[in-house]
């Protein structure tokens, strides 16, 4: 006699928009391909939508929600155009962190040259998406490098930045903004941080940088 697995089986629904039918149909397809899930999904397309039925036992329902979302999130990210906008919290959970978008967008603009436009959540740039999320992914790194130290934050967000664009050490960028009396004894910037930016490229000698 085959026993039944113990536990309580439960079933969850969720629906997910996409941007095109067509997309919708492509994720269905990875779905089936490329996601491993210990619960059983069924999903019904209706307009530009995808519903999700998820059925098994509740952890591995739990389970497989948040696989099934986080695949989904990645997905569609990774077929966005920047040129018409990605959202912060759409690149957030890409990243698994939030990033200021006033830092990436200038870390973008002296990287690539390109116009960059915010608007709300939405961050606007004349590029390919697998190039803007290489610089948000440099931006995310330099945020970690810094985040634990006592400093104002608009100080943070120009250690980012530098580090970001010039692939430095933040001792190295705070021992130029003291040589240059851009900072005081107690780490506070006397311009604002953009405004000190521009002039960090010409103390660095690295105005030509750009990110790799």
């Amino acid at each position: 006699m085959v026993s039944k697995p113990s536990g309580v089986y439960v079933e969850k629904t969720f629906t997910f928009p996409c941007p095109s039918v067509d997309l919708c149909l492509e994720i269905l397809q990875k779905i089936d391909e490329e996601l491993s899930l210990e619960a059983n999904i069924f999903a019904e397309l209706k307009l530009n939508k995808l519903v999700f039925k998820v059925i098994g036992l509740e952890p591995n329902v739990q389970s497989a929600m948040f696989k099934l979302k986080e695949f989904l999130s990645t997905y569609v990210l990774l077929k966005a155009d920047p040129r018409h906008g990605i959202d912060v919290n759409t690149i957030a959970k890409y990243l698994k962190k939030t990033i200021p978008l006033d830092v990436l967008a200038i870390a973008i603009e002296k990287s690539l040259g390109v116009l960059v436009t915010i608007r709300g959540s939405m961050i606007y740039v004349d590029t390919d998406v697998d190039t803007f999320l290489s610089i948000a992914r440099k931006v995310a790194e330099a945020q970690k490098k810094i985040e634990q130290m006592a400093l104002p934050n608009n100080v943070k967000k120009l250690l980012v930045a530098a580090i970001a664009i010039y692939n430095i050490d933040y001792f190295e960028v705070l021992e130029a903004l003291r040589k240059a009396q851009l900072i005081n004894d107690n780490h506070e910037l006397k311009k604002p941080w953009q405004q000190v930016l521009d002039e960090l490229d010409s103390l660095l000698g690295r105005e030509e940088t750009m990110i790799t």
